[in-house]
């Protein structure tokens, strides 16, 4: 497979150029903003058309020390979605609030919030590394030089900071946080903003929590414009199409919870200019309250023009005009001689002509001649003949890398040694150079979409499928743990790269494939992954299986189940219903999966508070399961156990109690002592005793739970 090799570094121009209305639009709109309202800018058009390089653009002429006119200096950030995880929103709220503290404004709110949030519905998962952290979990670093870290402890709370008293979730059971002690300060200024984390003394349920994230956030920004009224700040968000792509996952999901997060941020926060770049307008003008703040705030980027790419070409070095206008013809989005130039094209186009110099050619306009009249096949064209430039070696490993959506070098270095493609291992850090990669500060890299694409439509189905398969091989282990406490944000980028490679190899037990994978997130309690991964699910699946199919029904209940995690239990309920439908219908209701529908929907009713509906769907479930199943089986002990909790919950407890035992003998004569669901009906037993003043009895039960817990999933579960 070894082909000649040569320099494959990227063209020192950006695929922007010379667009002066987009720069101009930009300047003009920062000029008028006010220190009362937000505003909104969107740049769209498909890919390839330059927004990145605008973005880029934008970022190094608008730096924070800039100043427009006499008085305002800017402090700019931005958040950049490319290859990265956009199924966490709390986690790209964090990301933007990186940006603006390298940009010089303080987020003592945010951080604070973001602190107490995390630990109480996150405890498993590892704290975030924030930009200039003055607030951690002990065993990071705080802050950048800090020389005078203290320990959070209740006693530092009453005695230092006594004016706030909200931060206990901060000093529970088994966690350690520090604090800079010169930051301290910024505690007090934050307190009015942490009361809104509880609700009648106690806090908050966890997504509301989340929910509270982005408000957080602005209030720190318009608390930095009221120190500092010369201030404006301008966000630039880039590839805002990719959080619809994964996090909306689908169009059936078309609202999703980091949409609404920026919605909230851009609403309310004060002197900020929001600038986005996406393959599509914002879908915001569908909200009501949203439609005539958007009005003009579109702006479409849809080529070069052929003076614009006459100049690029000059700068470029391409001096002979024949040559400039071949290439630029070469590159238009049809054969068309009025259609614009796409700047992607151009872009390879200039690589091409690079590549026949350094072989010490004369380049000819036939060299980048192209005849097919439709963009696809102009860019397979082009494509074809540069990855001939780069060596067979090169065009095979790209052809396998391809299938995957992001890589990094292990990955690289496996499709290499799996598939032999003759291409040296010290290559990657010349991959990451080519103009149609983007290398990320995680270390992954992602092809362009639209090269890409086209790569991924040039491959046979056996191919791909091959590729598919051992790059499955390659990060489904990467995503699974040997402990569910070893989860961390690299697991998260391995589990979603491993689902979508799973799905180019079709949905026949793909279902019973991502339950496993996503074991250890669940036993972690990581609902807010799940949740997105089973929406994921959903669609891929209503897509390739239809609606009235039994793993279809399963996606609904596993994303009802992640949501009811969450706390959102009227989210979750037209979930759980649905899957009922569906299984009632295909399965019939003699079928063990509607009796555990019947199970869930009547748990989200008790979730609820609406028990008395509850109870006749759990009788129902536990008729199923001792029919179908029989009395030792884990389910019917579930049955019992549910039915017993309805009854405990309404203060019937002689009624539960006797039914709690069946549960218990069962779960331990088929799951024996050490397992959770056996831990879980010691604990329920003891409960319905405790609710009867029965306490000398419940004791020992509550402490054996316990210890079983603690001996199953670790003392910082927090289920133990």
């Amino acid at each position: 497979m070894a082909g000649p090799q040569r320099d494959i570094s990227k063209t020192a121009q950006d695929i922007f150029v010379n667009r002066d209305g987009p720069i101009e639009t930009v300047e003009r709109t920062v000029a008028e903003l006010g220190d009362s309202d937000s505003t909104v800018l969107v740049f769209h058009g498909p890919g390839g058309q330059g927004k990145t390089a605008l973005c880029r653009y934008i970022m190094r002429h608008l730096p924070s020390s800039a100043k427009i006119g006499d008085c305002i200096k800017l402090r700019v950030a931005e958040l950049d979605l490319h290859g990265h995880d956009k199924s966490d929103p709390d986690r790209l709220l964090a990301r933007i609030r990186d940006g603006f503290v390298r940009a010089g404004v303080n987020c003592p709110a945010f951080d604070l919030a973001f602190a107490i949030a995390w630990e109480a519905y996150r405890p498993t998962e590892p704290f975030p590394r924030l930009e200039k952290m003055w607030l951690a979990k002990t065993q990071d670093l705080v802050g950048d030089g800090a020389v005078d870290v203290v320990q959070l402890s209740r006693e530092l709370l009453e005695d230092t900071i006594g004016t706030i008293p909200l931060l206990g979730p901060l000093i529970k059971r088994g966690t350690n946080w520090s604090v800079d002690r010169a930051k301290l300060e910024w505690l007090r200024n934050t307190r009015e903003h942490l009361t809104q984390l509880y609700s009648d003394g106690k806090l908050k349920k966890s997504y509301e929590l989340s929910d509270l994230m982005p408000w957080m956030l602005a209030q720190d920004l318009k608390y930095h414009l009221s120190r500092h009224a010369e201030d404006r700040f301008v966000l630039l968000v880039d590839e805002y199409e990719r959080v619809f792509d994964q996090g909306g996952a689908g169009k059936q999901w078309e609202e999703n919870r980091f949409d609404q997060a920026m919605r909230q941020v851009v609403a309310e926060t004060n002197g900020l200019l929001a600038i986005f770049f996406s393959r599509e307008g914002l879908p915001w003008e569908a909200h009501p309250d949203w439609k005539a703040d958007l009005e003009g705030c579109h702006h479409s980027l849809e080529g070069l023009k052929d003076p614009d790419a006459e100049r690029w070409l000059k700068e470029a070095g391409v001096a002979d005009a024949a040559l400039r206008a071949a290439m630029i013809d070469g590159a238009r989005e049809s054969s068309r001689m009025d259609a614009l130039a796409y700047p992607l094209l151009l872009e390879l186009q200039i690589e091409h002509w690079r590549a026949i110099k350094k072989r010490n050619d004369p380049p000819r306009p036939e060299d980048f001649t192209v005849d097919d009249p439709d963009f696809s096949a102009r860019c397979q064209k082009i494509l074809d003949r540069l990855l001939r430039d780069y060596g067979q070696a090169w065009e095979y490993t790209l052809k396998r890398l391809c299938v995957a959506d992001r890589f990094d070098k292990a990955a690289f270095d496996h499709v290499i040694d799996t598939f032999r493609t003759g291409l040296a291992k010290d290559a990657f850090d010349r991959l990451a150079e080519l103009s149609f990669v983007s290398a990320h500060a995680d270390g992954f890299l992602t092809l362009h979409r639209a090269i890409r694409d086209v790569l991924r439509s040039s491959l046979d189905q056996e191919f791909r499928r091959a590729t598919a398969s051992e790059l499955l091989a390659h990060y489904e282990p990467r995503a699974t743990p040997p402990l569910p406490k070893q989860i961390d944000e690299s697991r998260h980028f391995a589990l979603f790269e491993a689902s979508a490679l799973r799905q180019q190899l079709g949905a026949e037990d793909f279902v019973s494939w991502l339950f496993q994978v996503t074991e250890p997130f669940q036993v972690a309690a990581q609902a807010r992954t799940g949740e997105i991964i089973w929406r994921n699910a959903l669609s891929f699946l209503d897509e390739n299986l239809g609606e009235n199919h039994p793993d279809t029904a399963t996606s609904y209940n596993n994303l009802a189940s992640n949501l009811n995690a969450q706390g959102r239990y009227d989210e979750a309920e037209p979930s759980y219903r649905k899957a009922l439908e569906i299984e009632t219908c295909v399965l019939g209701e003699n079928h063990p999966s509607t009796a555990t529908s019947y199970n869930n929907i009547a748990s989200n009713l008790n979730a609820q508070g609406r028990y008395d509906e509850a109870e006749p769907l759990l009788r129902k479930a536990l008729e199923i399961h001792t029919r179908v199943l029989g009395e030792d089986h884990p389910d019917t002990a579930t049955s019992y156990n549910n039915i017993a909790g309805n009854l405990d919950a309404r203060g019937r407890y002689d009624e539960a109690e006797p039914l709690l035992p069946k549960a218990l003998e069962i779960c331990t004569r088929v799951l024996g002592e050490d397992h959770p669901d056996t831990a879980a009906s010691y604990n329920n037993i003891a409960s319905n005793l405790d609710a009867q003043g029965r306490y000398d009895e419940a004791e020992p039960l509550y402490r054996k739970a316990v210890k079983i817990m603690e001996r199953a999933l670790g003392p910082q579960h927090p289920h133990s």
